[in-house]
């Protein structure tokens, strides 16, 4: 487990999740009283909570807030067991994703279709009760006592994703919702099932916040400016568009081959291609973003 401050209320933490570093963060936000947890991840990263939870010791806090950016298992598998260690947890996720905590059976199983052996080793996740569990809708805002979170609708990724701006801070968690990062590289999470007109919008919108600094969930504090580094993350999603157009106007419609192609012609994708090999859990990522980006162009040109 690796713990980076990044103010003197908020820490990243890598619980290693699936013997993977380097791949999850998981924020949280402190005072006095109260303990946020934006992102806990998967499953798998049980057994580091119970030691974070030592760490921080818990139970002093009167309130824990478990903040969801989405439901998919990387980010919100160990809902259900944080919920039995701290008996004064409450969840908060955008309200189309109160189902499938209640109930992950259809979750857990799409899961499976996508990310198969690499499900598994991430974890299934367990029921949360309805009564821990508050769904959001719109824009709201979480109390924290001396700061909030400011729950922002940031569909593309997923039609229930949400990004938190915590104030005063004006700290972005932004999810998946912008980019994966990894040592200021950077690619849109275009996964399935994805929008990406829904994309675009929400990173104008977020665009439009201005954020002083913006903490994506694969991987960490973002080392640049926030404006650049969305739009940049914009750009690559633009250029990625046009180019599988054009690979398609040539003939080239298999979705391994569109990979291969932009894997030698992006250097940013080729680099977390890379990092695949070290780290388990991430295996398969690079092609699933462009096999999410190319199913949502297909599905695109055939209501053309």
């Amino acid at each position: 487990m690796r713990i980076q401050k990044i103010s003197n209320r908020v820490v990243a933490v890598d619980l290693e999740p699936s013997n993977t570093a380097g791949w999850l963060s998981t924020y949280v936000v402190k005072n006095s009283e109260n303990m946020a947890i934006v992102d806990p991840g998967p499953k798998s990263s049980v057994e580091a909570f119970g030691k974070l939870f030592d760490l921080v010791e818990v139970n002093r806090f009167k309130k824990v807030y478990i903040v969801l950016t989405h439901i998919h298992i990387d980010h919100a598998g160990v809902v259900g067991d944080l919920v039995e260690m701290a008996p004064n947890a409450t969840v908060f996720v955008h309200s189309r994703g109160v189902r499938h905590l209640i109930d992950p059976s259809r979750l857990w199983q799409s899961t499976l279709e996508v990310l198969g052996s690499n499900a598994r080793l991430l974890g299934e996740p367990r029921p949360v009760p309805q009564d821990r569990i508050v769904g959001l809708v719109g824009r709201a805002e979480i109390e924290l006592g001396n700061s909030k979170l400011v729950a922002i609708p940031t569909p593309g990724h997923a039609p229930h994703h949400i990004s938190y701006l915590l104030e005063p801070d004006g700290l972005l968690f932004a999810g998946d919702s912008i980019a994966n990062y990894f040592n200021g590289r950077l690619y849109p999470v275009t996964v399935h099932p994805f929008d990406g007109e829904e994309y675009l919008k929400s990173l104008d919108l977020v665009l439009q916040l201005q954020p002083k600094r913006v903490a994506v969930a694969h991987y960490g504090l973002v080392d640049e400016d926030p404006g650049v580094f969305i739009q940049r993350a914009r750009d690559k999603l633009v250029s990625w568009t046009y180019y599988i157009d054009s690979l398609a106007r040539s003939g080239i419609l298999k979705v391994e081959e569109v990979y291969q192609h932009i894997l030698s012609k992006d250097i940013e994708l080729a680099y977390a291609k890379q990092l695949e090999e070290h780290m388990p859990a991430f295996r398969g990522s690079t092609y699933r973003v462009i096999a999410g980006l190319h199913d949502y162009l297909l599905r695109k040109n055939k209501t053309a």
